[in-house]
């Protein structure tokens, strides 16, 4: 029988003691509703790493990532500051770095 979301989340009671405390089960590591809840409700509402500083020390260094699913840039522009930006060019919906 496979639980629904709802029940699956429910099996973890995070007000149980430290002492009688358990991880959550396995299936939560590679249950896609987890993961889709995940990116609901944690990852697109904190910030997320995405290169350490030293990848990105000079003006024109860049990153690529994948984040919840979108493919991003991180760039260090001309006045040194890092900029994001969503890895797709609009006119085309390719990728503008695919390294």
């Amino acid at each position: 029988m496979t639980l629904s979301l709802r029940e699956l989340v429910e099996t973890y009671d995070p007000a149980k003691s430290l002492g009688q405390a358990s991880t959550p089960q396995a299936c939560w590591y590679n249950d896609p509703r987890i993961l889709e809840l995940e990116f609901r409700t944690v990852f697109s509402r904190s910030w997320q790493a995405t290169a350490r500083s030293d990848q990105l020390r000079q003006p024109g260094h860049y990153v690529t990532s994948e984040l919840g699913g979108e493919s991003i840039v991180v760039v260090r522009v001309t006045d040194g500051v890092l900029r994001g930006f969503y890895n797709v060019c609009r006119h085309h919906a390719a990728a503008v770095m695919t390294q």
